[in-house]
């Protein structure tokens, strides 16, 4: 097992573009071919927790100027609970692009929500919009839209901040976990891990690539003769490692383990190929 090589590399790779995530619209939605509203849009932007409403709206109806626009907002509660209402806007502030277009738009960030914030979940969103003239009963739009792929959310890490090497030519083991959510459920997640960047020297280990954890309650042997994982209990959402730590004594050079700084940056990747916000621990080595 060679867990600590040394080769540099070019450049740090690991800063992730932030997913947009977008809800795919019902096709139960309850537009009026003469209502003055228009086709109802809603995004979901996980990784910024921001969700964006937007209609279009006829400016009169049989004279009557408009007064307001608004959604009412269920989330993944149902259209039987308690909404929140919030007032969209055409004065290009607050998620609206361009003002006097009759684009009405708002973005609000999901934990200012009274009563239905996204809760990293998958599923169906209900939300009404409503359009109020003056002295005319007020339109609405009721529409539903599901949630598109969730990406992973490392939730916690359990690893050391400091490791002291044993003496000689001894190796000891430092058990490293993950906890890792995802709402599309836990045979979404493809891959865990961490790699370890050298602060002291602005180089990564193991060339760079992933050190793997696993959540199989150490039932698999992932190096003969019976080298496991350590993980505590298999399909639990916890990913765990025994990371070796080898005394200076040890003769061959990849089985010595450097003293200094030391990042650990951990990832989470699902199905899809999406992967989690990145989570740095840092550790010292003596």
């Amino acid at each position: 097992m060679k867990f600590h090589s040394y080769t540099r590399v070019n450049s740090f790779f690991l800063f992730l573009c932030a997913l947009i995530f977008w809800g795919c619209p019902d096709s139960a939605s309850t537009t009026d071919t003469d209502s003055p509203l228009g086709e109802p849009q809603f995004t979901f932007l996980q990784n910024d927790q921001i969700l964006y409403f937007a209609i279009d709206v006829e400016s009169r109806v049989n004279g009557s100027p408009l007064q307001t626009v608004a959604v009412h907002w269920f989330g993944t509660a149902g259209p039987d609970s308690t909404a929140d209402y919030l007032l969209l806007n055409d004065v290009g502030i607050s998620g609206d692009i361009l003002e006097n277009d009759y684009l009405y738009s708002l973005k609000v960030i999901n934990n200012t929500l009274t009563h239905n914030p996204i809760d990293d979940d998958t599923g169906r969103v209900y939300l009404d919009f409503e359009a109020t003239y003056e002295n005319h009963p007020p339109f609405m739009v009721q529409d539903s839209f599901y949630l598109g792929n969730i990406i992973p959310i490392i939730v916690s890490i359990s690893a050391p901040d400091t490791i002291f090497l044993p003496d000689s030519g001894g190796v000891t083991f430092e058990l490293v976990k993950a906890r890792v959510h995802d709402a599309n459920g836990l045979d979404d997640i493809r891959r865990v891990g961490f790699v370890s960047y050298y602060v002291d020297d602005s180089t990564f280990l193991n060339e760079g690539n992933i050190i793997n954890l696993y959540d199989d309650g150490s039932e698999v042997i992932i190096y003969e003769p019976n080298f496991t994982s350590g993980d505590e209990v298999a399909n639990d959402s916890t990913y765990s490692f025994r990371i070796p730590v080898f005394g200076p004594g040890n003769q061959d050079p990849a089985l010595k383990t450097k003293t200094g700084t030391f990042d650990w940056i951990f990832e989470a990747m699902d199905m899809a190929n999406t992967y989690s916000d990145t989570v740095f621990h840092r550790i010292i080595v003596q």
